[in-house]
């Protein structure tokens, strides 16, 4: 299990066209489903997409999305945009080439949805907040949960949230009635893996 953490890599292109078996999306969902989260909410849908039409319809919708060229991270003390470069298109052009969607809903056991807790009053939104970043810490896990079962399985892909841009029509699409939280993008690969820097720097050890 060690090994295929450290080895598991974000793929985002070389996919083959052949489709992933109903057993193999069952076994990956069913590790989605066993994800730990705050209080057992378990605030996450899945919502699995192996048509390749649809998911190229979807990619339509994101590479056209208003504002694809310039959608990055922003600074929320500014509204300035974080020093990247959109990955919009580059995205679309993944879910052209793999052979499953896992589109991920937040349900908002605890925060009734990103809007809510931005229009929640001075006094409540920090404590919303906090509701709301436990989903995304369940969410996460089952997230990583899906990732690391496809691995296993002989399946790569990437984990892409700004699909986000064209969320409306995502939601509209597949019926979601919470917050879209991005797309796990999977299929069958060839190419090559490359190493991994691990960020030994980002750990603080503490006596």
């Amino acid at each position: 299990m060690v090994d295929l953490i450290l080895n598991r890599r974000s793929r985002r292109d070389g996919f083959q066209a052949r489709p992933v078996p109903k057993d193999t999306i069952d076994t990956i969902i069913a590790c989605a489903l066993a994800a730990p989260s705050s209080k057992n909410a378990q605030p996450w849908r899945i919502h699995v997409v192996t048509s390749r039409a649809t998911l190229g319809e979807i990619a339509d919708a994101v590479d056209s999305a208003r504002g694809a060229e310039t959608y990055v991270p922003i600074d929320p003390a500014t509204g300035l945009p974080r020093d990247y470069e959109s990955s919009v298109s580059e995205s679309a052009q993944v879910l052209r080439g793999v052979s499953l969607g896992l589109f991920v809903e937040n349900r908002g056991r605890f925060s009734d949805g990103r809007r809510v807790v931005a229009s929640a009053a001075d006094g409540v939104r920090e404590n919303a907040l906090i509701g709301y970043s436990l989903e995304m810490v369940g969410l996460g896990a089952t997230i990583q949960n899906m990732w690391l079962a496809a691995s296993a399985l002989g399946l790569a892909g990437v984990f892409m949230g700004d699909v986000l841009i064209a969320e409306e029509m995502i939601r509209e699409r597949l019926g979601l009635a919470g917050d879209l939280v991005g797309v796990l993008a999977l299929g069958y690969t060839e190419a090559e893996s490359f190493p991994k820097r691990l960020g030994e720097d980002r750990v603080v050890l503490h006596d």
